[in-house]
């Protein structure tokens, strides 16, 4: 009930946060991102791109794969590139890579956007973003 309320709310940082603490203390909760699922739409067009990363990457880290979640991110790659930071579109990135997610769409906004993700970027997100950069 109280992650089926967050999301409806609009409260995606919330959902984040919690899951974030959750992991930490080794608890699961597979059944709050059921919620998330079925109002991915709602959370990634409403969503800011902190919020979206950051439940991304509580997918990854609890290992859930959640189909329409990363389906809506990939649909809106393009605001999502254009509207995040380095560290937001890497944390989702590596999301992507850790859950075998093939996201097309958003890795050629990851490069259309190369200029200032490298600009903005530190090494570690710029690793994460584009591999390692010889000189």
């Amino acid at each position: 009930k109280h992650a089926d309320k967050l999301v409806k709310e609009d409260k995606a940082q919330e959902i984040a946060k919690t899951v974030w603490a959750c992991d930490k203390v080794g608890i699961k909760l597979p059944n709050d991102f059921l919620h998330v699922e079925k109002n991915a739409e709602q959370l990634v067009k409403e969503g800011n791109p902190q919020a979206i990363a950051n439940t991304i990457w509580a997918c990854a880290e609890l290992g859930i794969k959640s189909p329409n979640l990363f389906f809506q991110v990939e649909k809106h790659a393009k605001t999502f590139v254009q509207e995040g930071n380095p560290q937001e579109i890497a944390k989702t990135v590596r999301a992507c890579a850790e859950l075998g997610f093939d996201s097309p769409k958003l890795f050629a906004q990851v490069e259309k956007h190369r200029e200032r993700l490298v600009k903005d970027g530190n090494p570690q997100e710029i690793e994460t973003l584009f591999g390692r950069v010889t000189c």
